[in-house]
């Protein structure tokens, strides 16, 4: 590994100690070298693991303007951390090489990288991705914003790497080369982080640079590039679309038939859309049509993602916590709307500064009524004559309870971060769950 013979003798701080920043810090001690770990936090959450595990590093917790960061040659940065920070703007400044996990994975393995970014459904996508390879007979890696950290990966001999990105490992990422490289669609979100939207979208296209093959979103400009070669997906109009064939619906590569829509285990057109963009993302591996349904025939979908929960009194309910902004709040309600009498959705949370007016025209059209609670509530209840507002789950359940009727599906689709009342949108996902089922007794 010459990369890291090339850092060995480099002063490098680890910046940001929650579970990327461990991982970091777990990868460089395997390898022989002792960064200085630096966090803004007093306490933070991997400290107690370092003073067990190696005491010996020289640690910074507490105001980053005292921690020095310019003397360093490389800083590692956690993606929790924009590189906009005061402290880190001036390393960078001062001409501090600031790079991710995914930036030094990216420069320590040569093996094919399918790689996926979004801001809904990447999750889905590369577990699915996942499992269509694995059916194949490949070795396969998954992580990045999901499961094992990226630099953890290395430890196994993979034949390829399946990863998911956020914007934010993306801004610290330079090296990627991905065999292909996928943005699913772009919508608000994180714009308390970027200075526009277009930041935001420049961010998730950076995904392309050095990639073998473009796969876009026919349907979201915001996903298209000039890069080449490319491929789209789309339920209709792409190269990877939904055909009838004989009377059937099939998921087609090009235009030809390649497999039943109906094997698809999970429901909803944007689980249908996620398959057709893991069939473009994999095309160039060589996966026969069989492997495929394997895949998605035994894939029952994730938690926390139009996970079903229950049925009451002829009522669905369906946990969506997932649904972090306003596109993946549209998406739940587009996937549902057509298996529900009505609809009544469950919002609310911190909407982290995104514009919540393309919520409007669903809202009026496809659903019954709208649920809110958490801190931006009232700015969701102003959006249709439909709102109510309340001030926690157990009474959303509950007035959502009263508002449905027979064959209606209650919906949480939050369109908002957890962070204003819970830990993360799985707890949030488990109260809702907790609350549908106290309803059932």
């Amino acid at each position: 590994m010459t990369v890291i013979n090339e850092i060995k003798n480099k002063q490098i701080s680890v910046l940001g100690l929650g579970v990327t920043g461990l991982g970091i810090v777990r990868f460089l001690l395997s390898q022989n070298i002792k960064p200085i770990v630096v966090d803004s936090r007093t306490a933070p959450p991997g400290a107690d693991w370092l003073n067990e595990h190696a005491s010996e590093l020289t640690t910074h917790f507490g105001d980053l303007e005292q921690a020095d960061l310019a003397s360093n040659d490389i800083i590692i940065i956690s993606p929790g951390l924009s590189l906009a920070t005061p402290a880190v703007a001036k390393a960078i400044d001062a001409g501090v090489e600031v790079v991710g996990d995914v930036e030094l994975f990216a420069r320590l393995t040569d093996k094919p990288i399918v790689a996926v970014t979004g801001s809904n459904g990447k999750s889905t996508v590369v577990t699915l991705a996942f499992e269509v390879l694995k059916a194949a007979g490949y070795k396969v890696g998954l992580g990045g914003n999901i499961g094992t950290a990226v630099l953890d990966l290395l430890s196994q001999d993979y034949d390829v790497y399946v990863l998911e990105l956020s914007s934010f490992q993306l801004d610290t990422t330079y090296s990627l080369k991905a065999k292909s490289a996928c943005v699913l669609n772009v919508s608000e979100d994180h714009l308390d982080r970027y200075p526009s939207y277009q930041a935001y979208i420049d961010s998730k296209q950076s995904i392309y640079n050095g990639s073998e093959l473009a796969v876009v979103n026919a349907i979201d400009v915001a996903t298209h590039t000039a890069k080449q070669p490319q491929v789209s997906f789309a339920l209709a109009n792409a190269d990877f679309a939904l055909v009838k064939h004989q009377g059937e619906q099939y998921f087609a590569a090009h235009g030809k038939p390649v497999l039943l829509a109906s094997c698809l285990n999970v429901v909803g057109s944007h689980n249908q859309q996620n398959a057709l963009a893991v069939m473009a993302l994999l095309s160039p591996f060589d996966i026969a049509k069989e492997h495929y349904q394997q895949a998605f025939s035994a894939f029952t979908g994730l938690a926390h993602r139009c996970q079903f929960v229950a049925e009451i009194n002829e009522v669905k309910y369906f946990n969506d916590s997932k649904a972090t902004n306003v596109g993946a709040t549209i998406a739940a309600i587009e996937s549902l709307a057509g298996q529900a009498k009505q609809l009544v959705v469950i919002a609310g949370g911190d909407a982290k500064g995104a514009d919540l007016d393309a919520l409007k025209p669903y809202l009026n059209n496809k659903v019954k009524a709208l649920v809110c609670f958490g801190k931006d509530a009232k700015a969701l209840v102003a959006l249709t004559e439909k709102g109510h507002l309340t001030t926690n789950m157990h009474e959303a359940v509950k007035l959502a309870k009263q508002l449905s009727s027979s064959g209606d599906i209650v919906l949480l689709a939050p369109a908002c971060a957890s962070i204003d009342m819970y830990n993360n949108y799985m707890q949030r996902g488990d109260d809702f769950a907790q609350c549908v089922l106290a309803e059932a007794v």
